[in-house]
């Protein structure tokens, strides 16, 4: 572990810079368009090491990868809406949660439905460590292929719901 405490020291200035700058904040400090480019990301390396994991057996990236395009591209709209946010904020601070509540999945993780975040969730055997696009890591770990190709669905869908809740404000 950490005798000293120095990871938990670290974790408390995060949390509470993150947690004052919310809270001094008139419109939510979220980024939708950086996190729809990580998400990206984070389906591209899933891509490659499924490619490694399942080598002549197909596994297709190409609608979640295109559902993170959009969502990075309803984050693009919503943040040019909170560069110049309308007098009464909170409208718009709630299309914000409920996009990041959209990319929970409802079902939970496969084995852990506990864990309903679509993007991360601590690792099945990494204790807290996170992984990142949980469902579709840990299924190819598995080297398990029909549960790969379903939590890929399970991510777009999360992506797609997400996205639409951005679109949807007005």
């Amino acid at each position: 572990g950490d005798p000293d405490f120095t990871y938990e020291q670290q974790m408390a200035r995060v949390f509470g810079t993150s947690i004052i700058r919310m809270a001094d904040a008139d419109v939510l400090p979220y980024d939708y368009e950086e996190y729809g480019k990580e998400i990206a990301a984070y389906i591209d390396s899933a891509k490659k090491k499924a490619l490694a994991e399942f080598v002549d057996q197909t596994v297709n990236f190409t609608d979640a990868a295109q559902s993170a395009h959009h969502f990075e591209q309803a984050g693009a709209k919503i943040m040019a809406r909170q560069k110049n946010p309308p007098s009464d904020a909170g409208k718009l601070n709630q299309a914000l949660r409920d996009a990041e509540r959209a990319l929970l999945i409802p079902e939970g993780l496969p084995n852990r439905p506990w864990f309903c975040h679509a993007i991360y969730a601590p690792g099945q055997y990494t204790g807290y460590a996170a992984v990142v696009i949980p469902g579709i890591n840990e299924a190819i770990d598995k080297h398990d292929l029909d549960r790969t190709r379903q939590q890929i669905a399970v991510l777009t869908e999360a992506l797609n719901r997400a996205a639409k809740v951005l679109e949807s404000y007005r």
